[in-house]
């Protein structure tokens, strides 16, 4: 199966109105169209998080009038940006109790979406009300292969700032409940860094892609966000094929422009 990964859209109250001098409605309308003409075969599109850059609830309704463009289903995930009451006036059908947790089965295998917001806060967590949904649906699912679909990272990304002030504050309780089910989870989507990044911890694959606003720039040292609106937007061609993975950044501005054959 095929399916689209972008993420960190930080969509804005009016469509016109600019964030570091870019346009997130802009740019997010430019890779939905995008998708349609070149991945029309895709399962579904993920967002995985900070939707809107503070939770207006005009800019929800901006991204369910974009996603008509699709020809497939989107799937989003709230990040830290985001505000729950806000994104459930638009989008009510994915919620679980208090939180925006729901699951999205396909044939090959089921997709998790979890909550990892503190509202007001930059850091992520999964409370024990949280946590016990996914252990239900852990169990449920046991004899499934299984990703999750969330926003903060589960693991340390190197990057100093993403890693204190907002990192992922349950990640010991979250690791320990994938390995008392034995794990069916085998790949994990995340937002939250602004940058492609990839890991294995414990035998999980995890994966992130760019942002289609503003980027964020290697730079593990510095105890500032090192902010760079000079980087491609992009978003990722997820394939999962039997055992087999492939991940594709497609920077989409330019990916499909000017091209001619290679010899």
């Amino acid at each position: 199966m095929k399916f689209i990964h972008l993420s960190d859209t930080h969509l804005l109250g009016a469509s016109s109105d600019k964030l570091y001098g870019i346009k997130p409605a802009k740019r997010l309308k430019k890779a939905f169209r995008n998708i349609a003409e070149h991945h029309p075969d895709a399962a579904f599109v993920v967002i995985t998080g900070d939707l809107t850059n503070g939770g207006d609830p005009a800019a929800y309704r901006h991204l369910a009038k974009y996603a008509q463009i699709l020809p497939m289903p989107l799937l989003p995930v709230v990040g830290n940006h985001d505000d729950r009451a806000a994104f459930w006036e638009t989008f009510p059908r994915f919620r679980s109790g208090k939180f925006v947790q729901y699951v999205y089965e396909e044939k090959e295998r089921v997709f998790l979406a979890l909550d990892t917001l503190v509202e007001g806060e930059e850091y992520g967590l999964l409370c024990d009300e949280r946590l016990a949904w996914l252990e239900e649906q852990l169990a449920r699912y046991a004899d499934r292969k299984i990703s999750l679909l969330m926003h903060h990272h589960p693991i340390r990304s190197g990057l100093y700032r993403m890693d204190t002030v907002g990192d992922f504050r349950s990640a010991k309780a979250f690791w320990k409940m994938l390995k008392r089910h034995g794990s069916g989870v085998d790949h994990i989507f995340f937002g939250h860094v602004h940058r492609p990044m990839q890991a294995i911890h414990r035998g999980v694959l995890l994966s992130t892609t760019r942002s289609t606003t503003f980027q964020v720039a290697y730079r593990p040292d510095e105890q500032t966000e090192s902010l760079t609106t000079t980087v491609q937007p992009a978003y990722s061609v997820v394939k999962l094929d039997g055992e087999d993975t492939t991940i594709h950044l497609c920077e989409y501005l330019g990916e499909y422009g000017h091209t001619r054959a290679v010899s």
